[in-house]
């Protein structure tokens, strides 16, 4: 057990060294470091369901295989722990992952960040200088004001968990890279008080084909069509990667106009069955990267995939070191998840009429429910939503409890008894 645990930290090791050979930063190295060795030590269990009858249903057939991510908080555990016994414990989920400030490139960051620090950032982020691209000028001139920072109950708190929806998706990829474990039908990544129902979810999605890549949000927000034609998940309501789109977020990019390069690597996406991938366009991701639309290009290298880009990107230039900033991360986490889901093509077209001439709409709103003047569909669920709901944001832990009890008793079989975690 021991000498298995010590390859596997060599691995990691090893490989997130041919990370920072990309970043090329002493200041990620040490944080990048501690969130490979935290991960197999203060993950609440990535949960991994060895035994074959627990992804059956009732009447032996396969199920979806789903994997959750949890944007989470350490300050908040009773919600992350609540939604693994809740959501988690359905018989199609195969790893609850997490991420919380220990999976940050700068896990000290809302400890040491200082009221002022959030000020200066959203002075420094505001500013909308020469040469911003169209979709970066808009971003930046919506960026936090810091008179509605100050009103929140953890300004700091806030501020540093932007990079963490990015931080999780490199988590995973370290994951699959460590394990070579097949990539799932489905990731969910959504934040500690969300609630998927996991059967409802099975029902809408049995029918689909995962390996076409889609990325689906549980509600879509669409920006004022005067300023911009661009649309990010909220996140709260969660967001839906097919296996497929998930194939394009971890294949090694190559692009010619550059010769910097980090180590290689094995290629997950070599392991995953055939993919109806109708959107992959290698030159087309490098002509984006060279546009460099929101100073992305910095970071990459050479064998880097889109994850690793983000992860480079969001984390490089931490928040308390704003001083010393030279370009910083001046996005909400919804916002960076948007662009690079959408502008490098990850995921199939959204069907809809209206964006048909709009070449990075490329997240569909799930059963309709979006965000634009008003909230419509699944939008609209939160705080202790009412009975079947299948997403619900802001939901208590024991409305999760409540909920699941109710469904438990539907479908004993579909659910494991996973009330006895502890930390």
């Amino acid at each position: 057990m021991k000498n298995g645990c010590i390859i596997l930290a060599a691995l990691a090791v090893s490989m997130l060294l041919a990370l920072l050979e990309v970043i090329n930063s002493t200041s990620l190295l040490s944080s990048t470091t501690k969130q490979t060795m935290f991960y197999f030590t203060h993950d609440i269990g990535n949960m991994e369901k060895s035994d074959p009858s627990q992804i059956y249903d009732e009447n032996g057939e396969d199920t979806l295989t789903v994997d959750l991510l949890s944007v989470a908080s350490q300050q908040q555990l009773s919600l992350l722990l609540a939604q693994k016994s809740t959501v988690g414990s359905h018989t199609s989920v195969r790893n609850f992952f997490n991420a919380t400030e220990l999976d940050d490139a700068d896990p000290s960051c809302s400890s040491n960040l200082k009221l002022e620090d959030v000020k200066s950032i959203s002075s420094f982020c505001r500013r909308r200088g020469d040469g911003l691209s169209e979709i970066f000028r808009v971003m930046r001139g919506n960026y936090a004001r810091w008179q509605w920072l100050e009103k929140k109950r953890n300004p700091m708190g806030w501020m540093c968990a932007q990079v963490r929806p990015i931080s999780g998706l490199f988590k995973i990829y370290n994951h699959f890279m460590q394990t070579r474990e097949d990539l799932p039908d489905y990731l969910i990544v959504m934040d500690d008080d969300t609630y998927f129902n996991m059967e409802m979810f099975q029902e809408s999605f049995q029918s689909f084909d995962s390996s076409i890549n889609m990325y689906y949000a549980g509600c879509l927000v669409r920006s004022p069509i005067h300023q911009i034609n661009f649309t990010f998940p909220f996140g709260g309501y969660g967001s839906i990667l097919s296996r497929g789109t998930l194939v394009n977020l971890f294949r090694p990019i190559h692009c010619a106009f550059t010769n910097r390069s980090i180590s290689p690597s094995f290629d997950i996406t070599t392991n995953t069955a055939t993919n109806k991938n109708f959107t992959y366009d290698p030159e087309a991701i490098c002509t984006r990267i060279k546009e460099d639309n929101v100073g992305e290009k910095r970071y990459f290298r050479n064998g880097m995939n889109i994850v690793q880009l983000m992860y480079a990107y969001s984390s490089s230039e931490r928040y308390v070191n704003i001083k010393n900033w030279t370009s910083g991360f001046c996005m909400h986490s919804d916002w960076a998840v948007g662009y690079f889901m959408n502008f490098y093509n990850v995921s199939m077209h959204v069907k809809e009429a209206f964006y048909k001439d709009v070449p990075h709409a490329r997240i569909e709103a799930y059963k309709g429910s979006e965000i634009y003047r008003k909230g419509t569909g699944l939008c609209n669920n939160e705080n202790d939503c009412p009975e079947d709901s299948e997403i619900c944001h802001r939901a208590s832990a024991d409305w999760m409890r409540n909920e699941t009890n109710r469904w438990k008793l539907k479908f004993p079989k579909k659910f494991l008894n996973l009330s006895a975690i502890a930390l």
